[in-house]
């Protein structure tokens, strides 16, 4: 296997068990959150069904978006750089979408909170 592609096993696999994390810990908390806040149970299921697929496209995009050059024996520790590189692109994608996303949730709630 190349390189190139060794470091992007490795990045792939990192970022999907990142997205599993995500996924398993906020997954329950925001659905809890939107049905208090909007009531509506397909809302609900379209909000977190959108945030599960925006993270998995950010994740991919990341993952697929850069390229690695090696010299011509590559060392340990250049896969390490190559691969910490494109990790830091992917964390830096996945923070920028999670702030948007939080926004979205906090003006959707500002808007949409029922009245007692």
């Amino acid at each position: 296997m190349s390189p190139n592609g060794v470091v992007l096993v490795v990045v792939f696999l990192v970022s999907i068990l990142v997205l599993f994390l995500l996924d398993h810990f906020l997954r329950p908390v925001l659905r809890g959150l939107l049905d208090e806040t909007l009531g509506l149970p397909p809302a609900t299921a379209f909000y977190v069904r959108a945030f599960v697929i925006v993270l998995a496209l950010v994740i991919i995009s990341g993952t697929l978006g850069t390229h690695s050059d090696f010299k011509n024996s590559p060392h340990f520790m250049e896969y390490v750089w190559a691969a910490a590189g494109r990790l830091q692109d992917v964390f830096q994608n996945l923070f920028i979408v999670l702030l948007v996303y939080v926004g979205l949730i906090t003006v959707l709630m500002a808007a949409l909170r029922r009245k007692p």
